[in-house]
């Protein structure tokens, strides 16, 4: 019997564990997983432009959720509880639509190992956007970089000062930062 190590690299491999990565990088996954499931309508969808532009749409709308994160928390108006509430209403109406525009444009779509592949997609995506919901709203999953140029105009000296803040894991958490 093969040990768990030995088994083959997953996306959830590459994803990792919640606790383990800050609000940025959640964002940034579920942003490359999005593009990734952008790509996937164009390798299937050629010659369908109609379809292409409507699975393109649902891509976007899901970025534009994830795109305003930041505004949605900041501006206070908004709780985690409704935030994950509208995400999963965009996620099931986008992610829906998209099935449907998939199993259109396929003779057999139940036994194609590219749709399956993109269904897992789906499941795979709706895992790292919510943990990008949810790390918008936890203060210690923050990073703060900031950086600043300062250039004397007279002389055309520059200086660049940078400082960067890692996210904090709260002790109770840190055993979940570590690789399954």
């Amino acid at each position: 019997m093969p040990r768990f190590e030995q088994r083959q690299l997953q996306w959830t491999d590459i994803v990792g564990r919640f606790e383990a990565k800050s609000h940025s990088e959640h964002v940034r996954h579920a942003r490359g997983m999005m593009e990734k499931l952008r790509s996937e309508g164009d390798r299937f969808l050629k010659g369908k432009p109609d379809q292409l532009r409507r699975w393109c749409h649902y891509c976007t709308q899901l970025l534009n959720f994830l795109r305003d994160l930041d505004q949605r928390r900041a501006s206070k108006q908004q709780s985690l509880e409704t935030a994950m509430r509208e995400f999963i209403q965009e996620f099931e109406h986008s992610t829906g639509r998209m099935s449907q525009i998939l199993y259109g444009a396929l003779e057999d779509p139940d036994n194609n190992e590219a749709a399956k592949q993109i269904m897992t997609l789906f499941e795979l995506i709706y895992r790292v956007s919510t943990y990008a919901v949810v790390s918008a709203w936890i203060a210690d999953k923050h990073e703060e970089t900031t950086y600043r140029i300062t250039v004397n105009l007279a002389t055309g000296d520059r200086k660049d000062e940078g400082t960067h803040t890692p996210m904090r894991v709260l002790k109770k958490y840190r055993k979940s930062t570590k690789r399954l």
